[in-house]
């Protein structure tokens, strides 16, 4: 039997003088509707709202919402794609935003991290101890640590340096009931390693409280390239060629034409030319011999320019065309859906060709972009007049592409996770036995299922 709503708010307030002061439960959400939402666009529902500032708040939280069969929603800073931070049912929102503490023992080449550690200060302060953290989501200026890890985040540069997972050392967490655990250097690395469980598991099984993440030494900026093309299959057949030529370069990125003419009318670019797509590519060294077999890849598949960037304001013009598409793309519409389908990279050739297909055929505005070095591909739907025909269109095409990248071997999510938005689909990537083995993990440490419900399952 449910309770009614208004005992849970009093439940709730309760609790206020139980909690240290740099706490914070909200109750009146009405200046607080950005936490209802994520970048989708989609709407939830809350009937509350709380900041916490350290584990044993969040552990005396918890366990109240647990006793009043509450369900709780983590959200990291509401960047994902996925819906995997809405709230529905009078759910209580769990920000992590304000729990920033930040340590970096450079000796150990390590760094403690609270989850609302933002991407890019991470990336700045180990900076000056001549460190690198490699992961770099296109959101590196918002998003957050926890929210990285609990989508196992990728980046512009996980093609040669790897994605979030690769770089996690050490979570703490609290489960649904209140109790904390800890993994990796946290326990001297003994027993099961349960933090390969709880990256990627988009906050359904604990709320992540602090990360210890590895460093390396200070990556070494190569020269970044931006190649054109007057077709979107040479691009990517170039991807795959130098692929096969077994080059890694740091970056290897792919914009389609349309993406890029949405980056350009968001924020204009003097660098951008007309054209089918284009390859944006980072080398480790400044001239170096990859570079060059890079180069000549590039002409056999019939680039129409090449441009070369050594000088990193100049670079940092390039960069903002890639990051600023997501935002872009938003821009443009006020109803686009992206999926963010993988597949083998021997297989994008075939999937930017059937993109393409689609375009030309859909009376939706479509367009890609993407990590074209481990196939990854963002693909956006945009209902640039908000007809019926449009909204129908999306209901036939989504499934269609999801469809096709399965056919090709590849996946339902590269980075953004399955969320609300893509867990109708996933009994289409994996088989019942699978799946049940992901619920039976599910059961022992959410039983109730309260913990972020309605995410990744059907």
């Amino acid at each position: 039997m449910s309770i009614p709503a208004q005992n849970v708010l009093n439940e709730l307030l309760a609790l206020v003088p139980t909690i240290t002061p740099d706490s914070e439960l909200i109750t009146d959400l009405t200046e607080y509707q950005q936490y209802l939402t994520d970048a989708t666009g989609e709407d939830g529902q809350a009937i509350a709202l709380f900041f916490p500032s350290n584990e044993e708040d969040i552990k005396t939280v918890l366990s109240r919402c647990c006793q009043l069969e509450m369900p709780i929603v983590p959200r990291g800073a509401g960047t994902g794609l996925s819906g995997g931070c809405i709230p529905h049912n009078n759910a209580l929102v769990l920000s992590t935003e304000r729990m920033t503490r930040l340590t970096v023992d450079p000796d150990r080449q390590i760094a403690y991290c609270g989850p609302g550690v933002i991407t890019k200060q991470l990336q700045d302060e180990v900076t000056k101890h001549r460190l690198a953290y490699p992961p770099d989501p296109a959101s590196y200026e918002e998003s957050t640590l926890g929210g990285n890890v609990a989508e196992n985040a990728g980046g512009l540069r996980c093609v040669r340096f790897g994605v979030t997972r690769d770089y996690i050392i050490g979570l703490k967490a609290v489960t649904i009931n209140g109790l904390s655990f800890s993994t990796g250097i946290y326990n001297n690395n003994e027993s099961f390693n349960l933090g390969d469980l709880i990256i990627g598991s988009e906050g359904t099984l604990a709320v992540i409280t602090e990360i210890a993440v590895r460093l390396i030494p200070a990556v070494t900026t190569g020269t970044l390239m931006m190649i054109t093309f007057d077709l979107a299959q040479k691009a990517a057949q170039t991807v795959t060629d130098i692929t096969r030529a077994g080059i890694v370069p740091s970056v290897l990125e792919y914009l389609d034409g349309d993406a890029a003419a949405c980056s350009n009318e968001y924020e204009q670019s003097d660098m951008l030319e007309d054209s089918a797509a284009i390859l944006i590519i980072e080398t480790d060294s400044a001239k170096s011999d990859r570079q060059t077999k890079v180069e000549n890849i590039c002409r056999k598949n019939g680039a129409v320019a090449i441009h070369s960037e050594s000088d990193q304001h100049q670079a940092d013009s390039i960069w903002k065309v890639r990051r600023n598409i997501s935002k872009a793309v938003s821009a443009m519409t006020n109803l686009r859906i992206s999926e963010d389908v993988a597949v083998p990279n021997s297989k994008l050739p075939e999937l930017v060709a059937y993109v393409d297909r689609l375009n030309t055929t859909s009376p939706l505005r479509i367009n890609c972009f993407g990590h074209a070095g481990d196939g990854n591909l963002h693909i956006n739907f945009l209902a640039v007049h908000g007809t019926k025909e449009e909204e129908k269109a999306m209901d036939i095409q989504i499934p269609e592409i999801l469809n096709k990248a399965l056919a090709l071997g590849g996946t339902l999510s590269g980075e953004h996770g399955i969320g609300s938005a893509k867990r109708k689909y996933i009994d289409k990537e994996f088989d019942q036995p699978t799946l049940h083995l992901m619920t039976k993990i599910k059961d022992i440490f959410d039983p109730e299922k309260r913990l972020n419900p309605n995410k990744i399952f059907p």
